[in-house]
């Protein structure tokens, strides 16, 4: 199985103009802290099931999309 660095996903996003989907807060204080790169979407949820999941992702897909249109740096998703 391969495995990638955080600075290769993190470079990968830029070169892509790719959101960088995570449930890892490094990569929201490495964008605070940088003050540039991917957008990030930090994904929030303790563990539930990936049908719940896709639910709540998509009930909430509407805003991500215009926090996204906004340039928003960090975007908090958290499930509820």
């Amino acid at each position: 199985m391969a495995t990638a660095t955080d600075g290769e996903i993190w470079n990968e996003a830029i070169s892509r103009s790719a959101v960088l989907v995570t449930k890892d807060r490094d990569f929201s204080l490495l964008r605070a802290a940088k003050g540039q790169g991917p957008i990030v979407l930090w994904v929030r949820v303790g563990n539930i099931d990936n049908r719940a999941l896709v639910r709540q992702f998509l009930s909430a897909m509407p805003q991500i999309v215009e926090a996204v249109a906004r340039g928003e740096a960090v975007i908090e998703f958290v499930g509820g």
